[in-house]
């Protein structure tokens, strides 16, 4: 059936009209600019459909060599079409593998031995996974050098810069990879498209992406968008380099519906596909606006952001490793301007694909906000976490009742719900770590409250508090598979969650740091690293499942390992229906009346969202962490081990399971007169790559010139090279 193509005149609309748009496809070639539009309401029937792409004529096209068509293109091209197929942009390697990152990666991509086969790559792109899995970077190819070495501008995508990962990254646009039908490329040197078709598909349908995005709203207040399918829009990815606040991000404020400094807004009951770019960025001093009722599949970067602007926060920091002292930030609490989103809610939606393009994304991105509420989502299938909150500015976020699951697809070291607190007093110099939470609030106007959620992650934590993450209420969330994690923070409550499978994770606590974890059932012992002698407020009335102690007993489990929980239990715990997620219980007090729905609830969508796999239970010692081995070097004085656990990698802060993590120094050893210290992890030793503890039994002490590169915990991961320049 050949596309309607309908042609809407933006520029009549005026203050407090209605705007119906029949079943169609309107084409975006740019996106529309609305400035200073009040109460003006833009409803598709069934069937309107917005395009960011241009049609292409059938008698443009001319076949070039056997099976390969070319049709002139003027303006840069991101995505081709014919009929409802998207055609893969020519790539090194094929994607094979969905569950890989990229799809499928290649590490040669960038080696000579494998760009010989190209003759003029400028124009293409190189996508790589962050060395650390923290994200990942993208690069424009310029060119060739003689050597073979591709010339290549960009990696701005990621605020931590430690290089491209060694195997995940791909090349893309490159004309000799167009080998198979449906691949396309854009020749930037002849300005057109080249392309494979696939036997069968219509020429008359063919499209061109173009335009990143399809409105973006500046000073409006009450616009609304209702029942309109946004599809097929340009990638964004170039673009993201703007630095959030000590953040792993950076961003690009932009998205397939931008609102910047609008009041009241809303998208109810639309539909986001296939878009390059976020799908809808709210920027700025932007208050009450909503998505509600709508469905955010297949986008390229973060499904939707919340992002304020630096102005609105009091001695800001940009890169991670950046510092200031106490005596020299300033001391007022609370923003600055009111240049941040307030008050704003994403309610029963759906977000089903994020994080396709950048792997820096997320399904919700919240940064330099305060009270965004995030409610009966569906949140699943993302590259990275499912809600982010890049710090505590300005705290007063609330989720509930959301589901977030099949997360961290491709990334590492994060959570389904993962967020960072890295504020004004987070590594203050001259900051006593016994004070530091008498600054912890001085960014937020409220708490941060997690409840009745259900959450899984299978390559991290279910919630992951980061980085001083400070004044949660995290409360009857049910957690799947990855735990509750706890690094360094302030006043955070954690009660009646129940971790299935896993437990709690404490990271490098603060002294006095108020925290409180009461009232939760679990079904492993705590995981800890790097603790303090005394945790936090409270640490009691934990339940730690055990099938084999039908009447509670003391769990000394949990409390050989605190200190505290005087008060835990040890026993068997009778769920409801835990195969149908069900875990209401009558066994432990106050969990009869523990949730049982979550997501999104209105019907249209719900009826398409997916569910998370259930667990089959295990019971605490299944998931007790085995006894480490140990490698002692007589010769260096030490004692090292792997780094064997998610927990530890986390916390040390190591490229994967990789490093030799010291567990003892000997008296008066060379180790110890080089500075090695427990609980430092050796990643090289002389240039030479240490990735498990095995590597160093060939070192030797000679006692000259020994180059040490270890990673330290002094409440935050730092790089220090003993024996040359160290740091204290």
């Amino acid at each position: 059936m050949k596309t309607n193509y309908l042609t809407i005149d933006w520029d009549s609309l005026s203050d407090g009209c209605v705007l119906r748009i029949p079943a169609g496809v309107v084409c975006f070639s740019e996106p529309v600019r609305l400035t200073g539009k009040r109460n003006i309401r833009v409803i598709g029937e069934d069937g309107a459909v917005f395009r960011g792409t241009v049609p292409l004529r059938r008698e443009d096209f001319a076949e070039i060599e056997p099976g390969v068509y070319s049709v002139p293109m003027p303006v840069k091209a991101d995505g081709f079409y014919i009929g409802g197929r998207r055609y893969e942009m020519a790539r090194y390697p094929k994607r094979t593998d969905p569950d890989a990152p990229y799809g499928g990666y290649a590490a040669d991509c960038i080696l000579p031995e494998k760009t010989k086969d190209w003759d003029d790559p400028a124009g293409g792109y190189i996508h790589a996974m962050h060395r650390h899995l923290w994200g990942g970077y993208s690069y424009r190819i310029e060119g060739k050098n003689p050597d073979g070495t591709l010339r290549l501008s960009g990696g701005w995508q990621n605020n931590r810069q430690m290089g491209m990962h060694e195997e995940f990254r791909i090349a893309e646009n490159i004309r000799e990879e167009m080998t198979e039908p449906g691949e396309w490329f854009y020749d930037e040197r002849e300005s057109r498209i080249l392309f494979r078709p696939v036997p069968g598909d219509d020429l008359d349908e063919a499209e061109a992406v173009v335009s990143e995005g399809f409105f973006l709203l500046e000073n409006c207040e009450n616009v609304t968008f209702e029942n309109i399918v946004f599809e097929r829009s340009a990638r964004t990815f170039m673009k993201t380099k703007e630095p959030l606040l000590r953040s792993d991000w950076t961003i690009y404020r932009g998205g397939a519906v931008t609102f910047r400094d609008s009041k009241g807004c809303a998208i109810d009951r639309c539909s986001f596909r296939e878009i390059g770019s976020n799908g809808v960025f709210e920027d700025g001093n932007c208050e009450e606006i909503a998505v509600t009722r709508s469905s955010f599949l297949e986008i390229g970067a973060s499904g939707i952001c919340f992002v304020g602007r630096p102005d609105a926060v009091r001695s800001p920091l940009f890169e991670y490793n950046e510092t200031q002292t106490l005596d020299s930030i300033d001391l007022t609490p609370g923003p600055k301007s009111e240049n941040y989103p307030k008050r704003c809610r994403i309610e029963d939606c759906l977000i089903d694909g994020a994080g396709r393009v950048e792997k820096q994304a997320s399904g919700v991105e919240i940064s330099m906000a305060f009270g965004i509420t995030v409610k009966d989502c569906t949140i699943c299938h993302t590259s990275r976490a499912g809600i982010n909150l890049s710090e505590g500015t300005f705290g007063g976020h609330r989720i509930e009742g959301c589901d977030v699951f099949d997360t961290v697809r491709e990334t590492g070291d994060h959570g389904s719900f993962n967020s960072w607190g890295r504020d004004r007093y987070w590594h203050l110099c001259g900051l006593d770590d016994r004070d530091a939470g008498r600054y912890a609030r001085l960014d937020m106007l409220a708490p941060n409250e997690i409840v009745r959620n259900r959450f899984r992650c299978d390559r991290g934590w279910d919630i992951d508090l980061d980085d001083g993450s400070s004044w949660f209420f995290i409360e009857e969330n049910l957690c799947l598979n990855g735990g509750i994690k706890l690094r360094e923070g302030f006043f955070r409550t954690v009660r009646r969650n129940i971790c299935v499978n896993n437990g709690l994770h404490f990271h490098a606590w603060y002294p006095e740091s108020g925290d409180r974890a009461e009232d939760n059932i679990v079904f492993a012992p705590y995981s800890v690293y790097v603790m303090p002698e005394v945790w936090g407020d409270s640490i009691d009335r934990n339940t730690l499942v055990d099938p084999d102690s039908p009447e509670p007993v003391p769990a000394r489990e949990l409390s050989g390992i605190s200190g505290q929980d005087a008060a835990s239990v040890k026993r068997s715990v009778r769920f409801r229906s835990p195969e149908t997620g069900d875990y209401r219980t009558d066994s432990v007090p106050g969990f009869d009346d523990f949730p049982t729905e979550f997501g999104v609830r209105y019907e249209p969508l719900r009826k398409i969202a997916r569910t998370p796999q259930l667990p089959a239970l295990k019971t605490a010692e299944k998931t007790a962490p085995e006894a480490a081995s140990r490698v002692r070097l007589s010769s260096l004085g030490l004692v090292v081990k792997d780094i064997e656990t998610d927990g530890e990698m986390s916390v040390y802060g190591t490229a994967g399971h990789s490093g030799a993590l010291v567990t003892e120094t000997e008296d008066g050893s060379f180790a110890q007169g080089l500075g090695l210290l427990p609980g430092d992890v050796i990643v090289s030793w002389n240039g030479r790559p240490i990735r498990r503890a095995s590597d160093l039994e060939e070192e030797r002490a000679d006692g000259e010139g020994e180059h040490v590169p270890v990673l330290r915990v002094l409440r935050k991961q730092r790089e220090t090279v003993l024996g040359s320049d160290s740091w204290e």
